[in-house]
């Protein structure tokens, strides 16, 4: 087996938690306001939902034409996205010291940073993607 499949499982896996981010940012917003210290912002949400629509699509594409070149970069996007983002989530997640609910940060820090960063940098190593070819 090709060690490239690495970079397509951690892509299928991005997509997969990009379509869910999307789902609940655009049609959800109240889950924000409820469930973070950050409260709502509807418009802001709806950007973030269509950023991942964007995201998604080069990520559709490279999983249809199986470009291993592309699925580098996407790779590589999209982990540095996991680990600044879910980042971004522990930090509010610790640093909270009102009675505000981090729910939604320490879900964000375990499924963004832990399995979206950890599997990403799973997929690189394990695809020897800085490999000269």
């Amino acid at each position: 087996m090709r060690k490239e499949r690495f970079l397509f499982y951690y892509l299928w896996l991005f997509l997969l938690m990009t379509v869910g981010a999307f789902v609940w940012q655009m049609f959800l917003p109240g889950i924000a306001e409820s469930m973070s210290v950050w409260g709502i912002s509807k418009g802001w949400q709806t950007e973030i939902a269509l950023w991942n629509v964007g995201l998604d699509i080069g990520i559709l594409l490279t999983l249809v034409k199986r470009n291993v070149e592309y699925a580098k970069v996407l790779t590589i996007i999209s982990l540095s996205l996991c680990i600044l983002l879910g980042g971004h989530h522990l930090i509010y997640a610790l640093t909270q010291t009102t009675n505000a609910n981090t729910s939604l940060h320490w879900a964000g820090a375990i499924e963004v940073l832990l399995i979206g960063g950890g599997a990403g940098i799973f997929a690189i190593v394990k695809s020897d993607c800085f490999q000269r070819n």
